[in-house]
This record gives C-alpha cells, sequence and structure tokens, in this order.
C-alpha cells in the first residue's frame, strides 16, 4: 500500500512540476503572474469538469485553484502517506 501512495504521489508532483514551469515560462513571456486553472488545465486535456456536476458550488470553487499548486500540495500529502515511520526494534541493546 505504501508503494501505490508513493508512486501516485510523485506521479501527481511530476504533473505539479510540468504545470509550474508552464506557469513559470508563460509568466516570464508576459511579464504578469498567471497561473493556469484546474478548469483550463482539464480542458486542455479534453476533461470538462464543470459538466459532472453542473450545479456543484464546490466543483465551480476547485475548478479556479491553479493546477500547478493543488498537484504539487497533493502530491506532498501521499507521499507523505506513503512514508512508513522509522522502526526500532526495542529489545536490542545499545552498546555505549
Amino acid at each position: 500500500m505504501y508503494v501505490l501512495f508513493r508512486a501516485l504521489g510523485l506521479l501527481v508532483l511530476a504533473v505539479g512540476v510540468v504545470f509550474a514551469v508552464g506557469d513559470i515560462a508563460r509568466s516570464l513571456a508576459d511579464e504578469t503572474t498567471q497561473l493556469v486553472s484546474i478548469d483550463e488545465a482539464l480542458s486542455s486535456m479534453g476533461f470538462v469538469l464543470a459538466n459532472s456536476a453542473p450545479e456543484s458550488r464546490t466543483v465551480a470553487v476547485v475548478g479556479t485553484w491553479s493546477m500547478s499548486i493543488t498537484c504539487g500540495a497533493i502530491g506532498f500529502l501521499l507521499l507523505l502517506l506513503g512514508h512508513r515511520g522509522r522502526r526500532r526494534d526495542r529489545n536490542v541493546r545499545r552498546i555505549p
């Protein structure tokens, strides 16, 4: 299960980095800060988020978020979920 979370986290984080590089390039070219929203990114990939739930306010709000920042946050969250804690053997004596 940990491997699945890590793999998904890395994949989503990679998508976020791709959109971040695109945002930086567009912002430098236009000399203004421009971030691609989730609606714009999904529509460029052929998906339309608004048609899945036309009356939903949540979909309308989430659609305005930045794709790079959202993918980065979700990617890091999935990586944290895929991180196993440190295991310590409590029965082993340490030699000073």
